[in-house]
């Protein structure tokens, strides 16, 4: 759970932005500048942070374990506790950082911090060009974030964003008609809709209209294994038999494929979702298998048909060979 830094956490804040912040400097600084920097140092720093108008966010599981600051598009201060690095936590409230900033993300490293390097490049992002000389010796190098964006004749396919609470809500966790089939927990109002769950994840993506840039749906993969995956989609009601979803499925399964890899993604439905089963076929997914009763949802066990499309299969090796003699 990533949560928003205020007076009620920030001592546990700079707790870990203190450990980590020492444990990351040994290296190239004195120890006695390395130790001087206190929990009780980093909380007026980050407070400092918080009257600049800064926003400040602490990731919590079984206790905190990372802190990331956001001003506009530039990230900061991420820092993860030295005992809980190469958890993901690190990769979550990056991403998580990157949803909540406005414009595109960027953030400045050290030129010597090989690690920070390599999970920035893996992330997406790059290298601008842009140095700062700073005291010590070491210029820091500025990183931003390479959208990843898809595009359709009418669609956009991208990261789900901050500014997207209301149109999710409105058209997902809100619309009792795609939560018939679409599985997904439902918000009964905005005020109350706990839309940082969708932040910071790299499996989902809006779909948006490209003539407002809206959210009306979104697409997701999930259960990664060996170069296969299911995904999923959904899209508010309003928006339904326009061909948005096959559109989208479309260029999902490009993505999947041509970027990240799969060999064999599966989707499946609700026994009687015909509409789900037609997008499926019309991308040219494949029947592949019922399972009754698999899934409880709703108060009912619900039955499955799974579809798959392989990428490039191979020739059927009993086949007859048409060339033969």
């Amino acid at each position: 759970m990533i949560i928003p830094v205020d007076q009620t956490n920030l001592m546990e804040a700079a707790a870990v932005h203190a450990a980590a912040w020492r444990d990351s400097h040994r290296a190239f600084c004195t120890p006695e500048f390395t130790e001087s920097h206190t929990t009780e140092r980093q909380a007026a720093y980050l407070q400092r942070k918080l009257d600049a108008k800064s926003r400040i966010f602490l990731l919590v599981d079984d206790g905190p374990k990372g802190v990331v600051s956001v001003n506009g598009n530039l990230i900061e201060d991420l820092y993860v506790l030295p005992e809980e690095q190469g958890k993901g936590y690190g990769t979550k409230l990056l991403r998580f950082a990157a949803a909540v900033s406005s414009g595109t993300p960027s953030l400045w490293i050290l030129e010597n911090n090989a690690g920070a390097r390599r999970l920035y490049t893996r992330l997406g992002f790059f290298e601008t060009g842009n140095r700062k000389i700073t005291p010590g010796g070491l210029d820091e190098i500025e990183f931003a974030l390479k959208p990843e964006r898809m595009e359709t004749e009418r669609l956009i396919l991208d990261r789900i964003k901050e500014t997207d609470k209301e149109d999710y809500f409105n058209n997902i966790s809100h619309d009792k008609k795609v939560l018939e089939t679409f599985v997904c927990r439902y918000a009964e109002s905005l005020d109350t809709f706990d839309f940082s769950t969708y932040l910071g994840r790299d499996d989902l993506f809006a779909i948006r209209l490209r003539s407002t840039g809206r959210l009306i749906g979104i697409i997701l993969y999930f259960d990664e294994t060996d170069g296969a995956c299911e995904i999923g989609y959904g899209i508010g009601s309003a928006h339904w038999n326009k061909g948005y979803v096959t559109e989208a499925v479309k260029r999902f399964l490009a993505y999947l494929f041509d970027e990240k890899g799969m060999h064999t993604v599966m989707a499946s439905y609700f026994t009687g979702n015909d509409a789900s089963r037609r997008v499926m076929e019309k991308c040219g997914m494949k029947y592949l298998r019922f399972s009754a009763r698999e899934f409880e949802y709703l108060g009912e066990m619900r039955d499955l048909t799974y579809y798959a499309i392989i990428k490039n299969p191979a020739p059927n090796a009993c086949a007859p060979d048409k060339n033969a003699l």
